[in-house]
């Protein structure tokens, strides 16, 4: 499933691969908190590693035009690349139906994931308006992930920028765009994103 919108983007393999390792190192960390130790298990670990490279699967259902557009996107074009939220989310939705598992599953958690990871902690996101805590922690979770790879990765419409000014620019998103719980997080595990970024692109 993932491989779907790879194969629209010769630059998501490689950004599937680190945002995954991003995700795991993050739950692994907030599993020791106070906050989520008992909520954060072995399982949901596991199912962040396999469910959060599904965030983008709703891209295969966007026009080429606006997906490897090499420029910044027009208002239009903007609201139509925000449907890829509830693409991938109603298609993972749809097969954990389908499946009928009796627990739950790791595309339980995918869906969160491919719904929410636009949400942003101060309910400006899309494709609900989520706030805080009601948005789903994987999504949380894959929403710093997703942002610090795709700062610091070349892509069609933009350079790569280094992991000091992503840094920074995670950080005035805490209570903004991120969960704060979720920033102080990341910066306990800054030198091994530094270390990942900088390894992908020697």
């Amino acid at each position: 499933l993932a491989r779907l919108a790879e194969s629209r983007d010769q630059d998501t393999g490689d950004h599937l691969n680190r945002m995954r390792k991003f995700s795991y190192m993050i739950a692994k960390r907030l599993a020791k908190t106070k906050t989520y130790k008992g909520y954060i298990d072995k399982k949901y670990v596991n199912n962040i590693y396999h469910s959060s490279p599904l965030h983008d699967i709703g891209k295969v259902g966007i026009s080429d035009t606006i997906l490897l557009k090499p420029g910044k996107l027009t208002l239009d074009e903007f609201e139509l690349m925000k449907n890829h939220t509830v693409i991938g989310g109603k298609t993972l939705e749809d097969a954990e139906k389908q499946l009928k598992y009796k627990t739950k599953s790791f595309l339980a958690m995918g869906k969160n994931i491919a719904y929410c990871h636009h949400e942003k902690w101060d309910g400006s996101g899309y494709p609900f308006g989520l706030k805080g805590t009601e948005i789903p922690l994987s999504a949380r979770i894959v929403a710093l992930a997703d942002v610090y790879d795709a700062l610091t990765s070349k892509r069609v419409y933009k350079d790569a920028i280094s992991h000091e000014v992503a840094k920074d620019m995670i950080v005035q998103g805490r209570n903004k765009h991120f969960d704060p719980q979720i920033v102080d997080t990341f910066l306990m595990l800054e030198h091994i994103f530094k270390e990942t970024n900088y390894k992908s692109n020697v």
